[in-house]
């Protein structure tokens, strides 16, 4: 029998971002990023709230749904996805509001802590290190290799702490405290943190994604400011693309492409913003999502679309922007940098909601439209009334 997909949970890539999953109403799903074609699958594993892939080797670790009867929000369990077999099931006290995997670690976040558990044995995880997180959640974690004579992997987490950025690096297999930076930053609220592997450097959204703010994780210097627009936005994911561009995307609205090499600066209008601000860069494309999304193409997903928008992959050599939405489809949108347009290319289905299967589920489980609540920043707490965004 076949699956169908009536929940989009989570998509996520892989370290290398040469995978991507897809947990939903009753498994996991994993494809290759560059073909977008279904490598494995299992849909015998009840809901899946997040899930994330150990490299290639096709294994994944994820945590349910709290109505999962088997595998509730306070469980982490690890899954053969070629084999079509569980590894591992390990409980908790609080409920899991996040996976990472970086390197051999598993990363695994609750409210205010972070818990760090090797993967090196295929049967267990092994407790590595706690990590506090005093007043945040929001927090990136990325690894890099050490150029001493003996080769030893390094480790770096940021967070957000009061009006600070810190970033900490653990070397060693025991996560030994190497170094700290604390980084000021002129953001009263911090919306995400994505770190930028070739710029070495950690991204910050204000609070409405009106500003970009890009510090260098050695120095702690401001290097990069980048202007998204008035409307409020929520970005979800940023690539690099082409060498010297970054690619966003802002929820379920607009992607936009920067290029870090014009050296554009501010035009003359924009002096105002640039005494408080300092220069900024302005998007040279700016791709809608209605030009590239046909009529009811995945609408059936609109709740998942607009609340989590889309996942990015850029070819950092290349023309080629990988979307992933949460709209079900996957797109590769062809960049031209010299006339500033776009064309989509390519695109192909990655959740299909059969109604013959699922018939009995009710309206709470399902995505109806009149279930949909829209914010105009993640830190709000009521509903807001939706405006069009016109940047």
């Amino acid at each position: 029998m076949a699956e169908s997909i009536y929940k989009i949970n989570k998509l996520e890539f892989n370290n290398s971002n040469s995978q991507f999953c897809l947990a939903f109403n009753d498994g996991i799903k994993s494809f290759n990023t560059e073909t977008f074609k279904e490598l494995y699958k299992c849909n015998t594993l009840g809901a899946v709230s997040m899930a994330a892939l150990f490299h290639e080797l096709s294994i994944a670790v994820f945590v349910g749904t709290e109505n999962n009867e088997l595998f509730n929000n306070k469980k982490v369990s690890i899954y053969d996805l070629i084999n079509q077999k569980l590894v591992l099931t390990s409980s908790f006290k609080n409920e899991i509001l996040s996976l990472k995997i970086v390197d051999k670690y598993l990363i695994v976040g609750f409210k205010e802590e972070l818990q760090i558990y090797s993967l090196e044995k295929r049967d267990t995880i092994i407790p590595v290190k706690d990590i506090s997180l005093p007043e945040s959640d929001i927090y990136d974690v990325w690894n890099k290799t050490t150029t001493d004579i003996i080769s030893l992997i390094q480790i770096n987490l940021a967070y957000v702490f009061q009006k600070e950025i810190c970033v900490n690096s653990f070397t060693g297999n025991n996560w030994n405290d190497n170094s700290k930076l604390d980084i000021k930053i002129p953001i009263s609220k911090v919306q995400n943190l994505f770190y930028i592997k070739k710029l070495n450097q950690i991204l910050a959204p204000d609070e409405t994604a009106k500003y970009i703010y890009g510090f260098d994780v050695e120095s702690g210097k401001q290097t990069l400011l980048l202007y998204r627009g008035e409307h409020p936005g929520v970005i979800t994911s940023i690539t690099m693309l082409n060498k010297n561009c970054l690619a966003l995307n802002n929820i379920n609205r607009k992607i936009y492409i920067y290029d870090l090499s014009s050296g554009q600066g501010v035009k003359m209008i924009d002096w105002l913003s640039s005494y408080f601000y300092g220069n900024y860069i302005k998007a040279i494309i700016i791709i809608s999502y209605k030009d590239i999304i046909k009529d009811k193409e995945g609408d059936f997903y609109k709740s998942d679309f607009i609340k989590k928008g889309a996942i990015l992959s850029g070819e950092e050599e290349g023309i080629n922007l990988r979307v992933i939405a949460y709209n079900g489809y996957a797109y590769k949108i062809k960049i031209g940098f010299l006339k500033k347009n776009y064309e989509l290319v390519e695109k192909e289905k990655i959740a299909e909601y059969k109604e013959e299967i699922d018939k009995e589920i009710s309206l709470t489980e399902s995505n109806a439209e009149e279930n949909v609540i829209e914010y105009n920043s993640i830190f709000e707490k009521e509903k807001k009334k939706k405006i069009d965004e016109e940047d």
